[in-house]
This record gives structure tokens, sequence and C-alpha cells, in this order.
């Protein structure tokens, strides 16, 4: 009967038969607010009164409610002093306010606006609503409201006065301003005494849990809790920065507030459906309704408002994420008369079917993804037999970022002309195949709006062009969440690209932070099938496999869930007699971006674990998956600090913040706050003492005339620090590295040498963690004595760890073109003099014995 469970338990005791009426709180119960706190509701007041030139030019809308927070507090206690109660009215408040506004106006002028903000802000909880017709039409039960509120009855009564409550006359109304008590002080023993009622045959349903909760049970009364918040939905309206306040830097709308946003997450938690999610994807679905809710709702929203904008009737979204995209946009496209459906594209087949001379121009457009294939993977892709292409059958493993390897691929493959043909004749059959499909999709001409997630509007430009270039005339409009920097390239040349949360990578700072990570958005939103790798001779999609484990697709199926129930909830509102703000404003838009960018550059640990587990797929024509969270980025991250995290590649780590997140929460934090504010990661990343690190290379003659790089240093936490360096190493034959520039104790946890390698796919590396067995790792020290396994005292000013190849037992090092050197550690400064322990007789007199012998044990039993 009820979408909202809670109301489940009540209508069960009033249906009973043994309940005489119905008590409801107002606040957060029968009424919530459209914005976060009830306090929050004094910044739009104080925007009010500003537009109206009722708010002195001195005073600003925060700093006016501000005003208004103290003025309620001095009021209640002049009350108190006065009538033993903290309980006042409006008046009362006001008349303490006044004097801080001059000219504003009359009291009675100031407490309308405030009663009408209050009313623009307020909407009727449908759900509640709901119960109190039914207690009274089916059961013939009167329905009392009590409240703690400097409100009197009459006002409240003002803000009742609406069309969702026409047919609910409540039998009384009884407030804490009136009577003069609060619910924990006797307001319901009032109520009782004025009904005539017995408390066990009452049933209240209130927020709070002591006002309503404690209170009327120790006034007999039958109570339900009605929770505004539940779950972790606090801790993340707090993350997003909705808990502060009131004031001018309080992140919500100067209207409209959060939107109602954080009320219908709060009810979304209570739905039906949300009590049916097995416990072990409860964490999924609660994201997916207050996370990602909000904000694909606001997408969908937006997208059918726009398509209608355009003048078009029909969205087209592109799979695979348009499988769930299409779901999401139905209903409230179903409102405004436009449909939706689904239509395959991808950037590998747009791009081979744009390929119509096989110039190297062509084919470097076809290279524009997140990881550079592998020689093997290219041609596979551009439909060339590998032993086809001369002196290329040797490096099929090797990967095309390798330095000069790309161009000498392109050169070999354009070259020949008998290859570039089979290149075009390959392209020319999908492209013929691909077209046969979309005329079965397309209308014949007109204006066709495409949505999908985004980012750079590669798809929508290759597909325009592979329309126009058939002959098909069309004006395609292409409707994202975000767009970065790099969509205003295909807007200069004419494409209509418009992003939701982002647009062109505008507002920066936020988008760009968004940008670094969005994995998450695009796995949340895939259907249970592989991307679009070309069609066959009857026009139908032919997919890649889809290798998402069971486990994942349980977890994205429980977050699409959410998504989809908290937009039921908003849409329950939407249609109601009170019209909600549109999620279109500019307001809602910026909410929904700094909601994402919250999550993707802070995420909280559960988060990260939740969603880190998750595998990414290339989604370029490539079967391979790689975890958002690897192994070995946990193990570095509590050594990192923001500058480290920023150097760190998309092709090294999808998700910097969610590891940061599972190892090291604090450096998520202060990594996403910094680049929030703008500020440089360097500035929240001190130096390590230790000094610089430098590394070179003999490739023949010294280390002096190889090559050299050098890195500053930085210290993460407990002091620990790492160092990743790259640098050329063609015909390497020892690696030296220069861990500090100055005397002190250095404990390396590890050293990694990776030699880059001509003819490998990954590179050979080379583990150190133990420099006991100087010889059997080939490695030599100088200007360093060793203390323990791992523990070394750097006694010069120039300390070398040197690393020789053994290329009797290595051969393959011989083929490195680069060389990457990490090492990790922890560094203690000390004096110059020489470093001694003194021994157990001189300690009586000195360190005392236990704290000698600790030394010693530390310094592995140095005498």
């Amino acid at each position: 009967m009820f979408t909202d469970v809670r109301l489940r338990e009540v209508w069960s005791h009033l249906e009973s038969g043994g309940a005489q009426a119905l008590t409801l709180d107002v606040f957060d119960t029968l009424l919530w607010r459209m914005v976060p706190e009830p306090v929050h509701a004094f910044i739009t007041l104080g925007h009010r009164l500003a537009d109206l030139g009722q708010l002195p030019s001195g005073v600003t809308p925060g700093e006016f409610a501000r005003l208004r927070v103290f003025a309620e507090h001095k009021a209640r206690l002049h009350s108190h002093e006065v009538r033993g109660t903290h309980e006042v009215r409006l008046d009362e408040i006001w008349q303490v306010l006044v004097p801080a506004l001059p000219g504003a106006g009359s009291i009675g002028d100031l407490m309308d606006v405030e009663l009408a903000v209050e009313r623009d802000l307020c909407r009727a909880d449908l759900a509640v609503v709901e119960l109190a017709e039914l207690a009274m039409t089916k059961l013939g039960l009167p329905v009392y409201l009590l409240s703690d509120t400097y409100f009197s009855a009459a006002q409240l009564e003002r803000l009742l006065s609406r069309p969702e409550l026409a047919g609910v006359p409540f039998t009384q109304i009884f407030t804490s301003s009136d009577s003069g008590i609060s619910k924990s002080d006797g307001l319901f023993r009032h109520m009782l005494a004025a009904s005539n009622l017995q408390p066990s045959r009452v049933v209240h349903l209130g927020d709070h849990p002591v006002a309503d909760v404690e209170s009327a049970r120790e006034h007999g009364l039958v109570a339900i809790h009605y929770p505004k918040y539940s779950g972790s939905l606090k801790a993340t309206i707090e993350l997003e920065g909705l808990l502060t306040g009131p004031g001018d830097d309080t992140p919500l709308d100067a209207a409209n507030g959060d939107y109602g946003m954080t009320a219908l997450r709060a009810r979304s938690l209570h739905r039906a459906d949300a009590a049916a999610v097995p416990p072990g994807l409860r964490r999924y679905w609660e994201s997916g309704a207050t996370v990602f809710g909000p904000v694909f709702t606001g997408f969908a929203d937006w997208a059918v408002e726009r398509t209608g904008d355009h003048g078009a009737d029909h969205i087209y979204c592109l799979m695979r994420e348009g499988d769930f995209l299409s779901r999401l946009i139905a209903d409230p496209g179903a409102d405004a008369g436009v449909t939706t459906s689904t239509l395959w594209a991808s950037r590998q087949v747009c791009a081979l079917a744009n390929v119509f001379e096989g110039s190297p121009e062509e084919l470097r457009g076809f290279l524009v993804r997140r990881h550079a294939p592998s020689v093997g993977q290219l041609l596979r892709q551009l439909g060339v037999a590998i032993d086809n292409v001369a002196g290329i059958s040797s490096l099929t493993d090797r990967r095309l970022d390798v330095p000069g390897l790309l161009d000498d691929t392109l050169e070999a493959l354009c070259s020949d002309e008998r290859i570039r043909s089979e290149i075009v004749l390959t392209a020319g059959r999908l492209r013929d195949r691909y077209v046969q499909y979309l005329d079965t999709q397309l209308p014949d001409s007109g204006r066709i709006v495409l949505v999908d997630l985004g980012w750079g509007g590669t798809i929508q430009a290759l597909l325009a062009r592979l329309l126009a270039s058939t002959g098909r005339e069309f004006d395609v409009v292409g409707l994202y969440m975000a767009t970065n920097a790099a969509a205003g390239t295909h807007r200069l040349a004419g494409l209509q690209i418009e992003g939701y949360a982002a647009s062109g990578g505008q507002p920066e700072l936020m988008a760009n932070q968004l940008m670094r990570s969005p994995e998450v958005l695009e796995q949340l939103c895939m259907p249970d099938i592989g991307s679009l790798v070309s069609f066959d001779d009857d026009g139908r999609p032919v997919l890649s496999i889809d290798r998402t484990s069971r486990t994942q697709v349980a977890q994205r199926t429980a977050v699409q869930d959410g998504i989809l129930a908290f937009q039921r909830e908003w849409l329950r509102y939407r249609r109601s007699e009170t019209a909600m703000p549109s999620l279109s404003e500019p307001g809602a838009r910026h909410a929904s971006l700094r909601t994402l960018t919250r999550f993707v550059s802070r995420p909280t640990a559960a988060e990260a674990s939740a969603f880190g587990a998750w595998a990414h797929d290339d989604n370029f024509g490539s079967d391979s998956t790689e975890g958002l969270l690897p192994p070995e980025l946990v193990r570095r991250m509590p050594y990192l600090t923001p500058a480290d995290v920023e150097k760190i590649t998309m092709r090294e780590l999808y998700w910097p913040a969610g590891v940061a997140g599972v190892a090291n929460r604090s450096l998520a934090v202060i990594s996403g706050l910094a680049a929030a504010a703008g500020v440089p990661a360097e500035e929240v990343s001190p130096e390590a003492a230790a000094g610089p690190v430098e590394v070179y290379v003999d490739t023949g003659t010294d280390f002096v005339h190889g090559q050299k790089e050098t890195a500053v240093t930085r210290s993460g936490r407990d002091g620990m620090s790492i160092v990743r360096l790259r640098i050329d190493g063609v015909g390497v034959r020892r690696v030296r590295i220069d861990p500090a520039g100055r005397r002190g104790l250095l404990r390396l946890d590890w050293l990694t040498i990776s030699f880059h390698l001509h003819n490998a796919v990954e590179p050979y590396k080379v583990t150190v963690t133990s420099l006991d067995d100087l010889a059997g790792q080939q490695i030599a020290l100088v200007g360093v004595r060793l203390l323990q396994a791992n523990l070394l005292e750097i006694v010069g000013d120039d300390p070398q760890i040197i690393y020789t190849i053994d290329f009797t037992s290595q051969p393959t090092l011989g083929g490195t073109y680069a060389i990457e050197v990490e090492m990790a550690f922890g560094w203690l400064g000390i004096r110059a003099d020489p470093l001694q322990v003194r021994t157990a007789g001189v300690a009586r007199t000195g360190l005392p014995v236990r704290a000698a012998r600790k030394i010693r044990r530390e310094l592995g039993g140095l005498r």
C-alpha cells in the first residue's frame, strides 16, 4: 500500500482497530524543506529580502542568516528568563532581529516574507499525506498535528494551505509557541487533555528521536520514528559541504536551496524496493540512490528539455551506456512527449569506418585512446594479417608508445600499396555495413539528438563525418553528462555539443578532477555485453566478449536500481500539484558536478573499497580488463604526497583517489581539497629532508657522460617517501641511484628497476628489498654503510647504489631502451659525527641499559 516501508508499521497500528487517533509532527515529517537543514532557509530568506530591497546594503544574505540564528537564540534565552521556557514566537525573534536591519520594514511585513519563503521551500510529504487521508477516510480517525516551532498554529495553516493537503482536514494543530511548552516538556500531555484521547490508543509519527519518540512513549503514546537521515546519507551530505553554515559560502542555490535533493535522498532510502535489496548489495543500491541518483535524474530531465529546445522529439542513446540511459530517460521523456531508442556506436568502429585513403593521418585518428595498443592489436583492428607486413611480425607484442615505433609502423603500413589498399578495403566493408545499420535506425534526414556520458565528443564527430561522407544530411546534436576541453575542437568545427554537469571542461577546477577518473561512471552505466567491434553482412552488431564478473554485474545492477528508485521519487514530486524547480537550472547542474567531483576525488574508504574492486575494460577492441585499484598502487599510497598522486598517469591508474581512499585516507582528502581550491599539489607536498634523488645510466663510457634525471623527493605519511624516475637507456650497462643529498639513516623498503625492452610488452623488473647479499644482487654501495638488511647509514656526501647488468644471466636486457627506477624509503637525518652505540658498561653512566639494548637491536646488534 505504501512506497515507504516505515508507514506500513504506522498503518498496521492504526488498522488493528485499537487506535483512536493519529498525530503527526510537521517539519521533516508532514512537510519537508528544499534545504538540508532548517537554518539554511534563512539564506533564501536573506536573498528574498535583498531582492525586495528590505536588506540593508551592508548585510549579505549569508550574514543575515547568521543574524537570524543569533536572534532566535537570544530570544529563547530571554523567554527562559522571563517565562521559564525556551519556547518563543516568530514575532519575538523578529523583535530581537529588527535593530540589526534598519529600514527593512515593519515586523509584520518581515514575518510575512519569512512565511512566504518557508511556504515556497516546503513540500508536503506525499507518503505521509496518503497515510493521513487513509486514516481519515478509511478508518474515520482524527489526525492531529504537533510541532516544536516558533510558528503559531495559524501560521502553520498558511504553510499547510497547499493543493496536496486540500483534502486533509486536520482536527487541530498544537504548537510549542502557542502553548509555551515543547513536546518533551508536556505538549503531548496538553494535546491529550484537549482532545480527550487515551494515550495508549494514539499513534504518533515524527522525525526527532527524543521529542517525537522518547517523549511520546513517556506520555504513553505509540511512537514510530520517521528519521530524516539513515545509512551513510548524513556523511555523504556532510562531505558535499551541505551541512555547513548558514553563510554566503554554503553551496546552495539562492532560491531553490539543494532542490530538495537531501529530503528526497532520505525518502528514497526507505522505499519498499530498497528494503528488498540483499544485504551484500545494499551499499551499492544506496550509492545509486544517494550519490548518483540526483545527478542522473537531473541529466535525464535536462536531456529531455534540451531535446525539445532543439525541436526534436526523439533521443538516440549511444550504446553501451545507452542501454541504461534510455531506461533513465524513458519516464521524463514520456511526460514531455520525447521517445528514446538505443544506437550502436563505438570509437573503434566509427574510427575505422572513417578511413577512406589509409593515410597516416587517418590511422593516427584511429589511435586516440587511453592506452597505446600493441602493434598486433592495431593490425588486427585494421584487418591486416601480421605476416603480410615485412619486418613487423617480430614486433607484434610491442606497444606503440615505444619511441619511434608508431611512426615506423604507420610508415610500413601506408607505404606498401598492397597493405594500404587492404586497410581501405576493410574500412569500406565496415562502412557499408555500418551505414546499412544506421539506415534502419535513423530518419532520412534532419536533426538527430545523441545522448551519452561524454567526454570529448569523439564518437559524435566521427559519426557526423561518416554520415556526411555518404551523402546523408543530418544535423547531429550531442547531449552529454559532461564534456572536457577536447570537445571545444569539435565545437569549432561546427558540431553542437553540450554538457550537463560540465561543458567544455568548465568549470575548470571541478571538471578537471572529474575527467581524471570518470571510469566508475562509465562502469555503472554498462550493460552485461561487450563493446562494439564490427557489423556482420546483415548489418547486425558484432560485440566483443564481456568479461565482467557476475559479482560486479550484480553490484552494478544494484547501483542502477538505486538511481532509478531515486528518479521515481523525484518524478512523484515533480508530477504533484506543487511544481518542483527544474533540474536544468545552473544551480542544479553545478550541484551535480559537485556531487560527482566529491565522489571521484574524495571517496570515503567504504566507497573506494566497494567501487575500487570493479574491473574496467579497455572499450576499444580489446578484451582485457583491469581493476580500478591495482595492488601495487595500493602498496605505494602510504608513501605518496598530493604532488606524487598528480603525476600518476591514466595508463598506470584509473582512480588515484580511490586507491588513496583505501590505503591513505588523509592523502585522498588533502589531494581532493587542494584540487577543489585550486591550490597546486606541490604546496601541500613538503619536500623530504633527504634532498633530491638522482639516477644515472652508464651506456658504455661512464656515469658522468651518460643520461641523468633528478627528482625532488617529497615526504608522505609518517615521513615516508617514494621517488619514480624514467630515463632513456639504450645500451645501458649500469644504473646508479644517488638516494640522498645529506648524511642520515635510510630505511630502504624497496628498490625496483624496470627495464623497458624493444621486444617485450611488459618491462623486465628487478626488485630489491634486502641488501645482505650484495654480490648476488649485482649491487655495489658507495658512501653508504649497511647496518641491517634494509637500513643504510649515509656516511659520505655522494652516496651511490649501483646496479650492474649481468648480460650472461640477463641477455634480454641488451634490448633496453628506457629504465624506470622506483625507490620507497624512510629517512632520518643525523649529525655528522660517526654513528656509534655505547657499550653495556658505559651505558650505566650514560644511556640506561634497556635503552642501549634497544638501540643495539634496532641496529642489528652493532657493537
